[in-house]
């Protein structure tokens, strides 16, 4: 028997590894190592779990055996899209429709670039096709919009096109036919044609993958699912094989992009869920704090090695997204909605060959070789730039685990610097503004998007970049605090977030149910998706009593394809005209907030075009606490280990600067100019900030107050 057991969350990025452990008096283990690019991630990950083993004082087997619940998100299905990497997949059309993945609906060219680069089309491009044309094969069949059969499958053909796919050497099919999430049974029949000719092919349907309008959008999700799928299941597989090996008490549970994690052989049938997962690790880890915060309201934005991504907390609830693009493709998936630039510690900074001013990212240094100061690159980057500076000690990356070569990182931001006319510090200081610039752009973006203020949020900020920058791109926002949640497990939050994550499953049908909205055919929608989910998840091993669901209803003006809306359904079981008005009501209020109140078109009929019906399972995450218990009061002002001269962007000037090793105990006060040194990321607190740490051990950072 174990005296100890332990909730563990690994998150893969792109630079590096994050795990978590958290045992049941709430302390939390913490381990970061750089991505592996070995054979196979396992090898990264059992990397992980080896560095927590040895935090914990234990071996790696006896550590894994105690492990009671373990939480993964992985981006191998990201990498192989972005790689072209994936499976040889073919595709099975409905006759007359084989173009649709290469006509892109006319956006392929724009689709996810950003605007700077979109703004001269000339210079845009189609991606690499995932799927060549050649492989696209189609089949005499039809079905209507209401699922009426107008035209029987052909199955003599259909069992042609599919032997010519396999001759081609697919090692995966994916069929999407016009209107089948009305209608599925000629995918289903199609299905099982596959299985008859090679059971072993790795099939994907569009009914399921993405019962959605939008027959591009719908082929791609498919199509996507069939290429990540057989290495995302192999991978998965593996690691669930290795843990047991090891001893692990059940098999792993896998991040979803929608905030849940998944059971890893549901994971295995739906990679495309795992797409953006670790992003959506971090919103989730962020909602968990939040909640326990009392932060109704909050911008939460991850700055890692390769990239910052923002996401939205709005009374509580983080914001979903039913679109999104992949490598210029656009699908239909529920996700988080967390928004990416090229924007982290190896982004790379060099003169714009259009302006000749200085410009930083997209392009980044990733782990291999990583910036200048890793010992193996040339180029300069954002962490290059913060070791000139000082905001980071050479010798104290990672808790002393990593020395960086600081004349490296001179050198390389040196020959930009020759190329700017400025000098080094000018150079260093100018990539961190025009760095933090961009991730300040971003989170204007997002919260326009939402037509709300920045100022009325609360900034969390995490990842290992994170709490180095936060002083100048929160400042720059006009925000009064910026949270680092978990204090010292910052740059760990993802992982974080993946542990206390719960079992989450979506479902989703299309209807278009006018106001006054009736109830009825709407009761009807939701109890076939709701028995639809209770089976799901009784599949996945558990029961009725253990799953929650919650009622979504996705709204827009009718025939209006832009502004589609969330709205929770209340119960359907009161008066029906007054259901009716809360769900008008609740509409025309979220439009208000989102367009403004001009656009509101009061003669124009409301729609209820799809129902989202969510099933979870908590798995005892309320029992987690945030962090381990924060220290105990003690003096106001906290005492410095030592001191070390800084260059602060903003002042543009050398200062002495004091330097704490670890989070202050609660009680205790930190004044600027100073430098938080944490295990695995620094918190830089510029001439007029403060940071304290609160209750539940987030350490909360005061900015200066703008002048009048």
């Amino acid at each position: 028997m174990h005296r100890v057991s332990y909730v563990v969350g690994v998150d893969i990025g792109g630079t590096f590894t994050d795990c978590v452990a958290i045992d049941p008096s709430g302390r939390v283990l913490t381990a970061k190592a750089l991505s592996t690019h070995a054979s196979s991630p396992v090898v990264g990950v059992m990397a992980g779990l080896e560095q927590l083993a040895r935090g914990a004082g234990e071996s790696l087997d006896s550590f894994v055996a105690a492990i009671d619940r373990f939480s993964h998100g992985t981006t191998i299905g990201t990498n192989l899209v972005v790689e072209r990497n994936g499976a040889r997949v073919g595709v099975v059309a409905t006759r007359g429709h084989g173009d649709a993945l290469s006509m892109m609906r006319g956006r392929g060219r724009t689709a996810g670039v950003a605007a700077d680069l979109r703004a001269n089309v000339r210079d845009t491009d189609k991606p690499v096709p995932i799927v060549p044309r050649r492989l696209i094969a189609e089949v005499p069949e039809r079905v209507t919009r209401d699922g009426t059969i107008l035209a029987p499958l052909d199955e003599d053909s259909a069992r042609e096109v599919i032997s010519d796919l396999i001759d081609r050497g697919v090692d995966a099919i994916s069929i999407a036919l016009l209107w089948s999430f009305r209608n599925p049974e000629h995918e289903l029949r199609l299905r099982e044609l596959v299985h008859e000719i090679d059971p072993r092919l790795y099939v994907s349907l569009s009914s399921e993958i993405a019962p959605r309008q939008g027959e591009y959008e719908r082929t791609v999700a498919t199509v996507i699912n069939s290429y990540v799928g057989p290495a995302s299941s192999r991978y998965l597989t593996e690691l669930a094989e290795e843990l047991s090996r090891r001893g692990i008490r059940r098999a792993p549970f896998i991040m979803q992009s929608n905030g849940g994690v998944l059971p890893v052989a549901v994971a295995s049938r739906l990679p495309i869920q795992t797409i953006g997962s670790g992003p959506a690790g971090g919103l989730a880890g962020t909602a968990t704090i939040a909640r326990r915060s009392g932060h109704q309201n909050v911008i939460a934005t991850d700055m890692g090695g390769t990239s910052f991504e923002v996401g939205l907390l709005i009374d509580g609830r983080p914001i979903l997204s039913s679109e999104n693009v992949i490598e210029q493709y656009t699908f239909k998936v529920s996700q988080l909605d967390v928004r990416s630039i090229a924007c982290g510690g190896g982004s790379i900074a060099q003169v714009d060959p259009h302006s000749g001013g200085l410009r930083v990212g997209p392009e980044s240094a990733g782990s291999s070789p990583g910036p200048a100061c890793y010992g193996f690159g040339s180029r300069p980057t954002v962490t290059d730039a913060d070791v000139v500076l000082r905001l980071l000690d050479p010798d104290e990356f990672l808790g002393g685990r990593m020395e960086l070569n600081a004349q490296r990182a001179a050198d390389a931001v040196q020959a930009l610097a020759d190329q700017l006319g400025l000098s080094l510090e000018e150079t260093a200081s100018g990539i961190l503004r025009v760095n933090n610039h961009n991730a300040a752009t971003l989170i204007r973006q997002r919260t326009i998007e939402q037509g709300v203020d920045p100022r009325d949020f609360t900034v969390y900020a995490f990842g290992g970049a994170g709490p180095v920058h936060a002083f100048h791109f929160a400042e720059e926002l006009g925000a009064d605090h910026v949270v680092i949640p978990m204090g010292n497990g910052a740059s760990t939050l993802s992982a974080y977030g993946i542990a206390a994550s719960n079992v989450m499953q979506v479902f989703e049908r299309e209807c278009s149910i006018t106001a006054p909205f009736d109830l009825h055919a709407l009761g009807s929608i939701v109890g076939s998706l709701e028995d639809q989910a209770r089976a799901a998840m009784r599949e996945a091993g558990f029961s009725d009593e253990q799953v929650t669901v919650e009622y979504t209803a996705l709204a827009r003006y009718a025939e209006q394809y832009l502004q589609e809306l969330e709205l929770s359904l209340p119960p359907l079981t009161g008066d029906p005209a007054q259901t009716s008005r809360t769900l008008t009501e609740a509409f025309r209020s979220q439009y208000k907030r989102l367009f403004g109140e001009a656009a509101l078109a009061v003669f124009q009929t409301i729609e209820i075009f799809a129902i989202r019906v969510t099933a979870r399972v908590d798995l005892d995450t309320q029992s987690i606490p945030a962090v381990a218990a924060a220290g105990q009061p003690a003096t106001d002002h906290a005492e410095p280990a030592r001191f070390r001269n800084v260059f602060w962007p903003g002042t543009e000037a050398w200062r002495r600067t004091a330097v704490y090793e670890g989070a202050p105990p609660t009680g205790q006060r930190i004044y600027g100019p100073s430098v938080v040194q944490l295990a695995h990321t620094s918190i830089s607190v510029a001439p007029g900030q403060h940071l304290e740490t609160d209750a539940i051990g987030n350490v909360v950072l005061t900015l200066r107050k703008k002048k009048a």
